[in-house]
């Protein structure tokens, strides 16, 4: 179920994450006992993408308190979702907790690959967040196993995005080396084990995630614009987030910053915009009595929280088979045209060319936006 489940995810992401850009992809073949230690900026997002990428099944922690009230049992096993309790909430949560972390440690007794986020909780911005203790406590609890002790490892991960609230988005995933524990836990005490593992992996962390509070337009504007061929050069970016600057313009750009380039000129995204017209408008009107819905009452229920990305995407991931099963029969009903319902049954691949057909109009908007001493002072930034 897992790997069928997946195959469909992936095909999902295409439209979804228009670019998800991998520093090195050798990480993504490996197998456990493994776990794979990331940051959390958008939710359960995180954890789809992450999956996703890799070969091997990931299993991997949720808070509990959000998949006992939104997930049925089968779904989490299906997922390999692994819940875990916010300590505070309730005393009770520790024993609910012991249970996780022995389940995370069975996982790994199999060679299995688990997934936590070392920052706890999910907030949609471009910072690092405290390190949590999950990850050096259920790594403690592992390497307890004899079997374990010699072979067990950490791979850091760092995930930068542009855009938090909308689809067609670029994704940064960063991979360090992998820590191999036996080698790096330091201290007598298993409070000093824990906590030098936490100053570690911020040490990584610091190095794969992109970081700023007052300029979230450049970061935007950044990752959007980032070629594949330089995205593994994170610090790169970090060093030209931290330049001192004029800023008005990054904030006078559309939103996620998409912007002309030398290796994509103004005449090629123009021609594309022109190109990709028609199937983007078929796109655009076709998916129009889905996606605007379901983007306003999944506002309405998060509240801008950082579960509104998740959320549209799992949705969309479950509601629009069946809308796209809907259309075709009543395309099949009403309309005899074959063509018709040709464009019906391609409605998948007309959403992936309105998302790029919408990134090229950003393009030669934000081209317009700026003046061109200001668009001179930006090509810097695209090397």
């Amino acid at each position: 179920m897992y790997y069928f489940i997946r195959f469909f995810v992936r095909m999902a992401l295409k439209i979804y994450c228009s670019r998800i850009l991998v520093n090195d992809k050798s990480p993504l073949k490996s197998k456990g006992p493994l776990i794979l230690a990331s940051n959390h900026p958008n939710s359960f997002l995180d954890a789809i993408i992450i999956a996703s990428c890799f070969r091997e099944p990931v299993h991997f922690l949720a808070l509990g308190e959000m998949t006992d009230k939104f997930l049925f049992r089968p779904v989490m096993d299906a997922f390999h979702i692994i819940p875990v309790y916010r300590l505070k909430d309730k005393n009770e949560n520790q024993d609910l907790n012991e249970k996780s972390f022995s389940i995370c440690v069975d996982v790994l007794l199999k060679n299995g690959i688990v997934l936590i986020f070392s920052e706890g909780i999910s907030e949609n911005k471009w910072q690092l967040r405290p390190i949590k203790k999950i990850t050096a406590r259920i790594t403690m609890v592992a390497m307890n196993q004899e079997s374990l002790r010699s072979k067990l490892q950490i791979q850091p991960i760092g995930i930068n995005y542009n855009s938090f609230d909308q689809p067609g988005k670029t994704v940064l995933i960063q991979f360090a080396e992998p820590i191999l524990i036996k080698d790096r836990l330091t201290g007598n005490t298993e409070a000093e084990k824990i906590q030098s593992l936490n100053i570690l992996l911020r040490e990584y962390f610091n190095d794969m995630v992109l970081q700023t509070e007052k300029l979230p337009e450049k970061a935007q504007f950044l990752v959007s614009n980032r070629s594949p061929v330089h995205s593994c050069k994170i610090k790169d970016l970090q060093d030209k987030l931290n330049e001192e600057s004029n800023q008005t313009y990054f904030s006078k750009l559309e939103k996620p910053g998409y912007m002309v380039s030398p290796s994509q000129t103004f005449s090629r995204s123009l021609i594309m915009v022109l190109l990709l017209a028609v199937p983007g408008i078929i796109g655009w009107i076709s998916h129009v009595f889905l996606y605007y819905p379901l983007k306003i009452f999944i506002g309405r229920k998060t509240g801008g929280s950082a579960y509104h990305d998740s959320a549209m995407f799992t949705i969309l991931f479950f509601t629009y088979p069946v809308y796209w099963i809907f259309c075709n029969i009543l395309g099949f009903i009403f309309f005899k045209n074959v063509w018709i319902q040709v464009l019906l049954i391609c409605m998948p691949a007309f959403a992936l060319i309105t998302i790029y057909w919408k990134i090229s109009i950003q393009k030669i908007q934000n081209y317009f936006i700026l003046t061109s001493g200001e668009r001179t002072l930006l090509k810097g930034y695209f090397s």
